[in-house]
């Protein structure tokens, strides 16, 4: 709950995001910045889309891939993201653009140390990337890919150190920040305890039973990637790992789940592979009953945690029905 509805001007993310920011300040006023800002997020939304789709090897048609685009724009996560200007869209775009420039075409260096530097920046907001940044760090030093390795860890640490020059106070400024949030905004508890509290009245036990089995699972798929013959289970691995993140993440947010698209997507394609209908389906299931859901449970201004619940358990349970749709052929990646 809010605690202190006072107005406050706190940033609530790393010094360094100032530098993605810093360019829309030249504009004139605020509504420009903000026609801007929301223009910024879109494009980089369809452009994700489009990533996505080629990452996986789907050319659609010229009308399908418009309803593809649309209907992610307008999916209850992605449009709540663009409606606040969230900066998880930044995110979701440059993880996606990490997986390509990592997993799709003939290893480069080039494309290495660019991958380097978009998931540094991506640490903008370390609770999407807190799972997603070891699995590719640790699936890098299994590849020998010494120029990501090294690119990221410069990278990072030129982020870093550019924001002790422009403010050397920051970091503990932030933490302290971070840690006043719930005094700041309303603040939801973890998913998995909505879920064993709220939605189901089973308790503590059942929510860290659940987390530990999900953390399990995930170590689990992380080592089959890992030890050697398990290359064709990366692109359901990289999906998976995206959604547990916001199963055991301490906080999170709807407007995150925007990176479900990354498994969503090809999920539709197998599914349209079966019948056109069930992708449309599915597709119209998801837009139309998260926005139902929201309209019957908000409460004042605020979504209900109910909200937090239906997105991440069927992307999830999507993903073990269509585990075999998204094994990569070997040696076949998908063409650029």
């Amino acid at each position: 709950e809010h605690t202190n509805l006072r107005p406050q001007h706190a940033f609530f993310y790393p010094m360094y995001t100032v530098l993605l920011i810093a360019p829309y300040t030249l504009l004139p006023t605020y509504a420009w910045v903000q026609a801007a800002w929301q223009v910024t997020l879109q494009v980089l939304l369809v452009a994700g889309v489009v990533l996505i789709l080629r990452y996986f090897g789907w050319r659609p048609r010229p009308w399908l891939l418009t309803v593809l685009a649309l209907w992610s724009l307008l999916l209850y996560p992605s449009a709540r993201a663009i409606l606040l200007g969230q900066l998880t869209v930044v995110v979701f775009f440059l993880t996606v653009l990490v997986f390509w420039l990592l997993f799709r075409g003939e290893p480069s260096a080039q494309h290495d140390v660019l991958a380097g530097m978009f998931l540094a920046l991506s640490t903008i907001k370390p609770q999407m990337q807190f799972l997603i940044i070891p699995l590719l760090v640790l699936w890098a030093l299994r590849a020998r890919r010494w120029h990501f390795i090294a690119s990221a860890a410069l990278s990072m640490g030129v982020l870093l150190g550019v924001s002790f020059l422009m403010l050397p106070t920051w970091f503990t400024q932030w933490v302290e920040q971070v840690i006043s949030y719930p005094s700041f905004d309303a603040v939801f508890p973890p998913v998995l305890h909505i879920l064993t509290h709220e939605v189901f009245p089973l308790g503590d036990g059942v929510m860290w039973a659940l987390r530990v089995l999900l953390l399990i699972w995930l170590l689990v798929e992380w080592w089959r990637l890992l030890r050697g013959d398990g290359e064709q289970r990366l692109d359901w691995t990289l999906g998976f790992t995206l959604v547990v993140t916001h199963l055991l993440a301490p906080r999170t947010a709807t407007t995150s789940y925007i990176v479900f698209l990354f498994a969503l997507l090809p999920i539709l394609r197998w599914l349209q592979r079966m019948h056109p209908l069930a992708m449309f389906g599915l597709m119209a299931a998801l837009l139309v009953g998260e926005w139902l859901l929201f309209s019957v449970t908000i409460v004042g201004d605020i979504e209900a945690t109910i909200m937090f619940i239906p997105l991440p358990l069927i992307t999830l349970l999507l993903l073990v029905l269509a585990r075999g749709a998204m094994v990569r052929s070997t040696g076949q990646p998908a063409t650029p």
